[in-house]
């Protein structure tokens, strides 16, 4: 471990002195700011950036728009590390631990296996982060998978659960408790799949793949943002695909539903469905 840690550190220096030494981020004149005025350049800055390598120093391009004060560096943008101090390999790496296992275990395994020391913190954030970088771009681009034709009959299911929040996360949220506040939040989850194949029995069995799925901490009163597009069909028969949001406009249904555990309906004399 001792000798992939040296390697690694020998690597790092190597890109960090690389980058470090092009100064063509610097530019006599000014540079457009987000605001839409110039931004004039002011000097260069450090920022320590945690890759799997190890960490760097990089020093970039600053520069300070005086219409509204605010300062950036293009280069961040440009290298993937803009509000970040993760380099993009190690963000996907945190992504990928803080999304199949706890934020604590997550840091463990970037320890352990890859010899990067990311705290469990910095491993919630980075998760969050993406989180909301993903929804937003399934939101704005979320298409059908397919031009096949729906089945005739979709299946739809829903429910909710309550899951612990922070105190920050439940500030005005009406609650069970004594003085009517709240430890948790309902979180909904929905899911839609197709089932056109009978058993022996006649029960429907559901379509291989066909499963599409929805979670959201909000309010089921929530308008859809993306009204207009149907959750697409997972194109395996392994993990479902995740649809943009839980609330869709459909044209026209005609809709028949058992309330029950959400298991394949059974037709059966004297149970009321």
């Amino acid at each position: 471990m001792a000798l992939r840690q040296r390697t690694l550190g020998l690597a790092a220096r190597a890109i960090e002195q690389r980058l470090n030494a092009d100064l063509s981020d610097a530019a006599a004149s000014p540079v457009d700011c987000d605001c839409g005025k110039p931004a004039r350049y002011v000097g260069r800055r450090a920022k320590q950036v945690q890759s799997v390598l190890g960490r760097l120093r990089l020093e970039r391009a600053y520069y300070h728009c005086s219409s509204c004060g605010h300062g950036f560096c293009p280069r961040d943008q440009h290298l993937g590390i803009e509000n970040t101090v993760l380099s993009p390999a190690l963000t996907r790496m945190t992504g990928t631990v803080g999304a199949m296992v706890s934020f604590q275990e997550g840091s463990q395994l970037l320890s352990e296996l890859a010899g990067v020391a990311v705290e469990a913190k910095q491993v919630e954030r980075t998760a969050e982060t993406l989180g909301k970088e993903i929804a937003q771009d399934e939101r704005q681009h979320c298409e059908p998978g397919d031009t096949a034709p729906l089945p005739h009959t979709l299946y739809l299911g829903m429910d909710g659960t309550g899951i612990p929040l922070r105190t920050e996360e439940l500030a005005g949220r009406p609650g069970k408790q004594a003085d009517g506040s709240a430890k948790t939040g309902e979180v909904k989850l929905r899911t839609v799949w197709s089932a056109e194949a009978l058993d022996e029995e006649g029960i429907p069995l559901r379509d291989k793949g066909s499963v599409s799925y929805s979670a959201a901490l909000e309010s089921a009163s929530t308008l859809d943002i993306a009204a207009n597009v149907l959750p697409s069909r997972s194109a395996s028969g392994g993990r479902p695909r995740a649809a943009a949001s839980a609330k869709h406009d459909v044209g026209w249904c005609s809709a028949t539903g058992w309330l029950g555990s959400g298991t394949s309906p059974a037709p059966t004399a004297g149970t009321g469905r």
